[in-house]
C-alpha cells in the first residue's frame, strides 16, 4: 500500500481561504453520488458538478474552473482519461487532478503522475482519507493512496 507522504494536520487544511471547488469526471452514478453528498457536507468544499458527456470534459473544466478534479481513469466508450488530463493541465492549470481509481496500479499512479495529475487515490481508499487527499492536493502536495495489494 502506498499512503500519503506525510499526514497533512486537519488544522492547516481546514483554513485554506477560499472554498474548495470540487468536480467529477466519472461514469460510476451511484459511487459519485455517494461522493459528491459526503463532499457537501465538508466545510469549506463546494461540488461544482459532476460531468456527463466526456467529450466535453475538458472545455467543462475550462468554464467551471474548479479547485479540484475527481477523474477515473477508466472511462466508458474509449475516453482516455490521460488525454483528458493533459486537456486539463494545458487548458486550466489551476484545476488539479486527482486520479480516482477503482483499478489502483503502480505503473496507473506513475503514469498518472507524469501526465499531471496531483493526485491519486483507489475508490477503495476510506472516505476520510480521500477528503484528506483533496485538502491536501487544494495545498499542493502530491498525494498517493493506493490500496494495491
Amino acid at each position: 500500500m502506498i499512503t500519503l507522504s506525510h499526514m497533512i494536520t486537519e488544522d492547516l487544511v481546514s483554513h485554506l481561504d477560499v472554498p474548495l471547488r470540487v468536480m467529477c469526471i466519472d461514469d460510476n452514478a451511484l459511487l459519485i453520488d455517494a461522493l459528491e453528498r459526503r463532499l457537501a457536507l465538508e466545510p469549506g468544499m463546494n461540488v461544482v458538478n459532476r460531468v456527463e458527456n466526456l467529450a466535453d470534459a475538458v472545455d467543462c473544466v475550462v468554464e467551471r474552473a474548479p479547485s479540484i478534479v475527481m477523474l477515473d481513469i477508466h472511462l466508458p466508450d474509449g475516453h482516455d482519461a490521460l488525454n483528458i488530463l493533459s486537456g486539463i493541465v494545458a487548458r486550466a492549470p489551476a484545476s488539479r487532478v486527482i486520479i480516482f481509481t477503482g483499478h489502483p496500479t503502480h505503473e496507473l499512479a506513475v503514469n498518472a503522475l507524469a501526465a499531471g495529475a496531483w493526485g491519486f487515490v483507489s475508490k477503495g481508499t476510506a472516505v476520510d482519507r480521500v477528503i484528506r487527499a483533496i485538502r491536501a492536493v487544494a495545498i499542493g502536495e502530491v498525494v498517493v493512496e493506493n490500496d494495491e495489494h
